[in-house]
């Protein structure tokens, strides 16, 4: 599998839970622009801003849509970021994404997060 650069966007839920947001980029450097232009707008809203960052990984994802269905499906993701890099598990439910990451074992500099998205992923991933 390639390796490519992945901007992920993490916000908290006002309900509780994390929403994620991926867009899939040429270089690092062309992601690290466009975070650049988006995060005031990010950090400004209404939710809050967990994480936004541009990752090394083999996970692909549908493209992002700005202003997806109220009814569209969400998917559960297990989120992994080391350094610069991030692995990606897509599981059946939200429920099995909090028993792996129970599961999961700690490192040091490592976040593990159990996060859903309108997005699908289309490749890559653990």
């Amino acid at each position: 599998m390639n390796t490519g650069t992945l901007m992920i966007i993490l916000m908290l839920l006002p309900g509780g839970g994390y929403s994620s947001s991926f867009v899939g980029t040429d270089t690092p450097q062309e992601c690290e622009q466009r975070l650049a232009r988006i995060r005031p707008i990010l950090e400004g809203g209404t939710a809050e801003l967990k994480e936004a960052g541009c990752y090394a990984t083999t996970a692909t994802f549908d493209d992002f849509d700005h202003d997806p269905p109220a009814d569209a499906p969400r998917h559960t993701f297990l989120l992994t970021l080391t350094g610069d890099r991030a692995t990606v598990r897509k599981l059946a439910s939200e429920a099995d994404c909090r028993a792996a990451l129970e599961q999961a074992e700690r490192s040091a500099g490592q976040s593990r997060y159990c996060t859903t998205s309108t997005q699908d992923m289309t490749g890559g991933g653990d």
